[in-house]
C-alpha cells in the first residue's frame, strides 16, 4: 500500500493547495533508463493531500498517489469529472447550464 502522507517538500500550505494524480493502478514506465519509475495506469484522478476522496468523489483507499505528478487536465487519461471539479467556480457555471443564473 502506498503512503498518502503529505510530503514535507514545499511546506504545508503549498501541499494543501496542490492537486496530485492518484490512480487505482500503476505500471513501470518503459521509457528512459532503469530504474523505471511507477506511472499511473488508467484514469488519472485529482486528489488533494489529506482528503479520502478524489475531486470526483471516488474513495482513494488503496490507491497510489503520484507525488511527483501534479494533476493536469491535459492528459487524455485525466478523469473528466475531476477536470471539471478542478475548475474555478465561475468556469463551472459557464459550462453547466443548471448553475447559470437567469436574469
Amino acid at each position: 500500500m502506498t503512503s498518502t502522507l503529505t510530503p514535507t517538500l514545499g511546506g504545508a500550505k503549498h501541499a494543501e493547495a496542490q492537486l496530485y494524480v492518484t490512480a487505482t493502478h500503476k505500471v513501470r514506465s518503459s521509457s528512459g533508463k532503469p530504474p523505471f519509475a511507477w506511472v499511473p495506469y488508467g484514469a488519472q484522478h485529482a486528489w488533494q493531500a489529506g482528503s479520502r476522496k478524489t475531486l470526483c468523489g471516488e474513495w482513494t483507499s488503496g490507491w497510489t498517489v503520484f507525488w511527483d505528478r501534479p494533476f493536469s487536465a491535459a492528459p487524455h487519461e485525466a478523469c473528466p469529472a475531476c477536470v471539471e471539479a478542478s475548475l474555478p467556480e465561475a468556469s463551472r457555471r459557464r459550462l453547466d447550464p443548471a448553475l447559470r443564473r437567469t436574469a
